[in-house]
């Protein structure tokens, strides 16, 4: 950003970055030397901060890619780099966290303006530091800005953590219903505990039925082999790239028209509770059409009309269990195209427990997807938040 795009609040001073930093010596180590051992984080161009056992440096520094794309890295602490990493400390009169997030926030204009050449890019120093910003004259208003934008980032790696251990229960959680279920008194069943027989799905508990999907369907159509005319309105089409962890991304889709929509459902149209599955780019995405939604098949789609013995959205747990997955990598595994044949998707094996019991495998699998939904809800905030309160602080629009 210009800086003479913005106002110089009071006690505020116009300086260049140069002015701000210091030049730390060039590393020796390439990243190609990067082991996955080693007491001292690894920095390099790249987003991942690898490890080594080789000390260069101590203290607060900022670590910036010197080709690519701009990216920028705060540590305090020992560390190494690599050689396409440009260090820099700050002098005695500026905040080294407080310079992190001023280049942070000019990122994208570093990124378009100073990384210039006609192969890979590269940062050219001599002009990045000749690029002016603002900053308070003030140390302790410049730790006091620091320290506010830190707590938010606090919260940004407290909730992906929590995330990420959604995710590993989520994972544990459908690993042991799908294989084990639930019994009558509510537990998970044991081979120790419960009775299991073979199936071809591997060992199932005794009261599960299990058999080919297309034995479990009243109908199962592949989409119109033709392309329609996508349009941003009209009636939704369901398209292989919005269908992920069983959702329908409609922020993402594509329209077609109300006469393209009549052809297209000429031989089945879906209903709520059918199940939309991808056999192609990529493969094993599928979601339930819910009540309300009028939607017609795309390309590489196919839709499944579940009889009354399978609910869709177990249906739907299924197709994301590590057991169905591993049936789709070992169907594909070695073909050059990645795609399941309307053949390969009627022959896949389903178990199939009393439908009480599916409900309680639903809501039990639901109710840690709608946890992770939250977090990741709470995640999109504090990072909307953090971009606002960013340009704000940084340019001082907002004073603490």
């Amino acid at each position: 950003m210009e800086i003479n795009t913005i106002s110089i609040p009071k006690g505020w001073l116009k300086v260049s970055i140069g002015e701000c930093v210091v030049e730390k010596k060039k590393s020796p180590i390439k990243v190609d030397d990067a082991a996955d051992f080693g007491l001292y984080p690894f920095f390099t161009s790249g987003e991942a901060v690898l490890q080594h056992d080789c000390k260069l440096i101590d203290g607060e520094n900022l670590y910036l890619a010197t080709g690519g794309m701009a990216n920028v890295k705060y540590f305090n602490g020992e560390a190494a780099y690599s050689t396409d990493t440009y260090v820099l400390g700050t002098k005695e009169n500026i905040c080294p966290k407080f310079m992190y997030y001023v280049l942070l926030f000019l990122k994208q204009y570093i990124d378009i303006n100073y990384f210039q050449g006609s192969g890979l890019k590269h940062l050219q120093k001599k002009d990045f530091k000749r690029h002016e910003i603002i900053i308070p004259e003030s140390k302790d208003e410049q730790l006091r800005i620091a320290d506010a934008l830190s707590k938010l980032d606090n919260s940004l790696s407290q909730t992906q953590l929590l995330i990420d251990k959604y995710e590993l229960i989520k994972r544990g959680l459908m690993q042991d219903l799908l294989t084990f279920g639930i019994d009558k008194e509510g537990n998970v069943r044991s081979e120790k505990t419960h009775k299991f027989k073979d199936s071809p799905m591997g060992r199932i508990p005794e009261e599960w039925e299990c058999e080919e999907l297309k034995k479990s369907f009243k109908e199962i159509e592949d989409c119109p082999h033709t392309t329609p005319e996508y349009l941003n309105y009209g009636v939704l089409v369901a398209r292989t790239f919005c269908i992920k962890n069983g959702e329908y991304l409609i922020g993402d889709s594509s329209y077609v028209s109300e006469e393209d929509y009549l052809k297209r459902i000429s031989r089945i149209e879906p209903k709520p509770g059918d199940v939309i599955f991808t056999r192609e780019a990529p493969i094993g995405e599928a979601f339930v059409i819910p009540e309300g939604m009028r939607i017609c098949l795309g390309q590489r789609v196919m839709i499944l009309r579940p009889s009354e013995r399978l609910l869709p959205y177990y249906f739907v747990d299924q197709i994301y269990g590590d057991k169905m997955q591993s049936v789709f990598r070992g169907l594909v595994g070695g073909t050059t195209v990645n795609h399941l044949n309307v053949k390969d998707v009627k022959e896949l094996w389903i178990t199939i427990p009393f439908i009480d019991e599916q409900k309680e495998v639903v809501k039990d699998i639901s109710k840690c997807i709608q946890a992770l939904k939250n977090l990741r809800g709470e995640l999109s905030s504090f990072r909307k938040i953090k971009e606002g309160l960013l340009a704000d602080l940084i340019t001082g629009k907002v004073r603490i």
